[in-house]
């Protein structure tokens, strides 16, 4: 459930400090006709990722540039959430926008992946189709003797499609 807050953004992840959130506002952007949308993804250590988007749904900002933007607003759209969902979303609006988060810059090179839980509908509705086929299909070549290379050279995927869904699959507590 969202909830508005009437407060700086400073104030506001004060306030969220030890919390998972999404933060979403209206920001108008110099050069734009119309106004954009904000996000900031927020997880308990106090990481964020910052994100503006024309109204057509097109990447304007991130980073420090969209947080910058993002700072003067005084009215937010909050969704506190469990770490665990915030982070999916986060992983999924990367997917869907082709976006390399920083923080999953790590390589899985060299790492055998191994199985921890089973991939449940729910977290799976989260994503599109395609990116469902492909956490799935990767999922399933996961067994705790194969490589991180030896996954790739079965699979008729991008590699960089492999290692981006071996990282959502870990990020969501799936493979270990």
């Amino acid at each position: 459930m969202e909830k508005t807050y009437h407060l700086d953004l400073k104030t506001l992840l004060e306030y969220l400090r030890g919390k998972s959130a999404i933060l979403r506002a209206t920001v108008t952007i110099p050069k734009q006709r119309k106004p954009c949308q904000g996000s900031l993804y927020l997880n308990r250590n106090g990481a964020t990722h910052c994100f503006i988007f024309t109204p057509e749904g097109s990447l304007l900002l991130e980073g420090t540039g969209a947080h910058t933007a993002l700072s003067t607003n005084t009215q937010w759209l909050v969704r506190i959430d469990t770490e665990q969902t915030v982070e999916i979303e986060l992983l999924a609006l990367a997917q869907q926008h082709f976006l390399k988060l920083g923080a999953q810059a790590d390589s899985l090179t060299g790492r055998t992946p191994r199985p921890k839980k089973a991939l449940d509908l729910s977290t799976l509705q989260r994503f599109s189709a395609k990116q469902s086929l492909t956490l799935r299909t990767v999922l399933t070549m996961v067994n705790g003797e194969r490589t991180v290379e030896q996954i790739k050279a079965q699979l008729r995927l991008p590699p960089e499609l492999i290692e981006e869904a071996l990282k959502v699959l870990r990020n969501i507590d799936v493979i270990e």
